[in-house]
């Protein structure tokens, strides 16, 4: 997704834009519970912990098509 994709996402749902490089843009929402949902244009992962993320262990995965 671009900037301002994430941008709206992130106003609209209540998250975080975040740039994971290379030009790539994500919507991070952080749970109270510790566990991190992440956003793409192709996917909604969750993940247990910010360790998990950076190993791209999802506990849960929506492709959206």
């Amino acid at each position: 997704m671009t900037e301002d994709q994430a941008n709206a996402v992130a106003e609209a749902l209540g998250g975080e834009p975040w740039n994971s490089g290379g030009g790539i843009w994500l919507v991070r929402f952080s749970r109270s519970d510790g566990r991190l949902v992440i956003a793409s244009d192709d996917a909604v992962c969750e993940y247990e912990d910010e360790e998990a993320f950076d190993r791209g262990d999802a506990t849960t995965m929506i492709v959206l098509c």
